[in-house]
């Protein structure tokens, strides 16, 4: 399925704009940018997050002009409270939220959001807002003035248990003798993207659903030449506690980096297949704007031996119960 979305849905949801004191570039051109957020089991508190995100942001852009944001929330989760947050937020007019009707993961989530964005930059943005409002807007400066491609946040602070942090470092670590990408941090879920990044990787290439989504976007960005940067943050979680089980997530995270590295080896004979799995309806409106689609590997002897063994190991790992 690559079924185009209607194109009027694509609009922003308010005229706000800044001056992003760019000292290249007409003052005069207008830069859109969309902040997608994917949002699993958040709750009503999600309500009041993004209020705030969204409050603090129009305060900081009151007296600047020529850039207009909009904030999209995707959910693949049926968690009433977690919908009557995102129903709430899409009827005040402050985002614009959807609900896709196949669970498919935080990666799946976001890749069949980007179609209906229309921002010259996509930010990706976890749903706790990690890092402060400022910090988002100082690097879409970055990203716009510099002409990047995408931006990588690395995490210098993050409070974790040394369990989880052990964890982090081996897989960090793993990546970087796969794919060396020279990077410190693969997981964090803050970026930025031009749209000619989204459409190269987000649209085109990426498979992974899940986890290693975030590692994905790196590896084919790093692939492909694009033009990256890594800014350092100060990561604060705003949650009471992960729901993902710590092993859970790394096994299946390997599976994808697995079959990533076949995919990065193999590139002329393996291609890839998007598919209808379900609906993606706009809260608020309820209305169906576009089919949710996944993406599959079309590939044949060994390698697709290798691949359906590990699609059925990251099947029996990530959805045991």
């Amino acid at each position: 399925m690559e079924r185009h979305l209607n194109p009027h849905i694509s609009r922003l949801t308010d005229n706000r704009r800044i001056d992003v004191n760019s000292s290249e570039g007409s003052n005069h051109e207008r830069l859109t940018v969309s902040i997608v957020i994917p949002v699993a089991k958040e709750g009503e508190g999600l309500y009041d997050r993004i209020s705030e995100l969204n409050n603090q942001l129009r305060s900081m852009l009151a007296s600047q002009h020529n850039l207009s944001y909009e904030i999209l929330l995707v959910t693949d989760v049926f968690h009433i409270p977690t919908l009557r947050a995102l129903i709430k937020l899409a009827k005040s007019g402050v985002v614009r939220s959807f609900f896709l009707t196949r669970n498919i993961g935080k990666g799946g989530s976001i890749k069949n959001v980007i179609p209906i964005s229309s921002g010259d930059y996509i930010v990706i943005l976890d749903a706790d807002i990690p890092i402060p409002p400022k910090v988002v807007l100082d690097a879409v400066k970055l990203a716009y003035t510099k002409k990047l491609d995408l931006v990588i946040a690395n995490r210098i602070y993050r409070p974790h248990s040394t369990f989880r942090k052990f964890l982090s470092i081996s897989y960090n670590t793993l990546t970087n003798i796969l794919f060396r990408t020279g990077l410190r941090d693969h997981q964090a879920g803050f970026k930025i993207l031009s749209r000619r990044a989204a459409d190269i990787i987000l649209v085109n290439k990426t498979r992974t659903d899940g986890l290693a989504y975030d590692t994905e976007i790196i590896v084919w960005a790093k692939k492909y030449g694009l033009k990256i940067k890594t800014i350092n943050v100060t990561w604060i979680e705003h949650r009471e506690g992960s729901t993902i089980l710590p092993i859970r997530a790394l096994l299946t995270m390997l599976a994808d980096l697995i079959a990533l590295r076949i995919l990065t080896i193999n590139e002329k004979r393996v291609s890839l297949r998007k598919i209808a799995i379900g609906k993606i309806i706009e809260l608020g409106k309820y209305d169906i704007v576009g089919d949710e689609f996944m993406t599959v590997i079309n590939a044949s002897g060994i390698g697709k031996t290798l691949l359906d063994t590990l699609r059925k190991l990251y099947i029996a790992v990530a959805f045991r119960r």
